[in-house]
């Protein structure tokens, strides 16, 4: 799949109709000038594919591109240790209604699902979208802390947690199930 890979950007195309192959290349170049090109000597030892998948990650899930260095932090974390990410946007990514609470639930509950990131164990894959060049920076350039877990708020303020204790305790204080 090209997801992920196909660089989000406002693209003019003619009023006749487009030429997909044309502008997926245009897409694809684009991505290569903007991130690629950016990194001549590689991801500090992670694959492109990964990082382009936790920045399809951040994309979705941290709506504020001046705390994905911190959250791609806590994700690279979890990975490296081998816990769950246990991020909803990836089970969301199949659902055909994203907002569809009951689909979302059934979801969770999927050990065959292969984006299902609560029950399994490390990335997703594939990529869950189109990152933004934050968004793609922010997973080549991690912010180290603490923190091993983070939620949202009603606000989307984000909260990160040192300790699944903390992490609970967030959640009660915020009321985010």
């Amino acid at each position: 799949t090209l997801e992920g890979y196909l660089y989000p950007e406002t693209y003019k195309v003619p009023a006749a109709g487009v030429d997909i192959e044309r502008l997926v290349v245009r897409q694809l170049k684009t991505f290569q000038e903007r991130f690629l090109s950016k990194h001549p000597n590689g991801f500090g030892g992670r694959t492109l594919h990964d990082v382009v998948v936790v920045a399809s990650m951040l994309e979705r899930e941290e709506p504020k591109p001046k705390n994905r260095p911190l959250v791609s932090g806590i994700m690279w974390k979890r990975v490296d240790r081998n816990f769950g990410l246990g991020i909803d946007a990836t089970s969301r990514y199949t659902i055909r209604d994203w907002n569809d609470r009951t689909a979302f639930l059934v979801q969770l509950r999927d050990p065959e699902d292969p984006y299902n990131t609560r029950l399994r164990k490390g990335l997703p894959p594939t990529a869950i979208g189109n990152p933004a060049i934050e968004s793609l920076e922010a997973a080549t350039a991690p912010e180290a802390s603490e923190f091993l877990y983070y939620l949202h708020d009603a606000q989307q303020n984000l909260h990160p947690a040192r300790d699944a204790a903390e992490h609970e305790a967030n959640r009660a204080k915020f009321d985010v199930y």
